[in-house]
């Protein structure tokens, strides 16, 4: 068995609303975000320069209410030069986990805070991980993936996913995908809450 993965924290808000300095500072009250994770932004209008839609950002520097972004994992902020206009927005995007050397897979979803979201789960069997955040093509290959239910063992559709409608919950899935070698969860719409996403390997192959 594999240690337990994170994909989402119950402390961290998965989108909110922001705004953006010239030294570089984005400011978001009480964000919950950690160093490293992986986010996208969208706008009501211009983004401030410097910052782009449909883009990966990872998080560095945090604080309680600020951070800063970096166009690659653990590096130098994005110089920003104007703060926008309109309302701003970061998505927070789940982390990709390298499923290949693994047979069974469990994932635990933790719904809080008057949740109100769908939550869709993702893979690939590609040889090197894909975006998961931009579109499919026959480069970047990946699809939406059923899982099992595991209170009840019905199985979920990968194109209609978990969708939780206010009430705090906790659901168990079991990934049942063969020769599966990458995957993420994504949430794919949301209004308010916050989910928990975690993720316990198990069974190496023997090779």
């Amino acid at each position: 068995m594999r240690d337990e993965i994170v994909l989402f924290r119950s402390t961290s808000k998965p989108a909110a609303d922001f705004t953006a300095a010239v030294t570089d500072i984005i400011t978001s009250a009480a964000h919950g975000l950690q160093n490293g994770n992986m986010v996208q932004l969208t706008t009501t209008d211009t983004l401030p320069a410097g910052l782009a839609v449909s883009t990966n950002y990872y998080v560095i520097n945090t604080a309680t209410n600020t951070f800063k972004l970096s166009a690659t994992p653990g590096g130098s902020a994005v110089d920003i030069t104007d703060t926008g206009t309109g309302t701003h927005t970061f998505h927070l995007k789940g982390k990709v986990i390298y499923t290949g050397d693994w047979k069974d897979i469990s994932v635990s979803l933790h719904f809080s805070s008057t949740p109100t979201m769908t939550v869709k789960f993702q893979g690939s069997i590609a040889d090197d991980a894909p975006d998961f955040n931009a579109a499919q093509s026959p480069t970047n290959r990946w699809d939406y993936i059923d899982v099992v239910d595991l209170q009840n063992g019905t199985s979920i559709d990968g194109d209609t996913g978990v969708a939780c409608a206010g009430t705090a919950d906790d659901r168990l899935f079991e990934v049942n995908v063969n020769n599966l070698a990458y995957m993420t969860v994504a949430i794919t719409s949301y209004t308010a809450g916050y989910l928990d996403v975690r993720v316990k390997t198990f069974n190496a192959k023997a090779y």
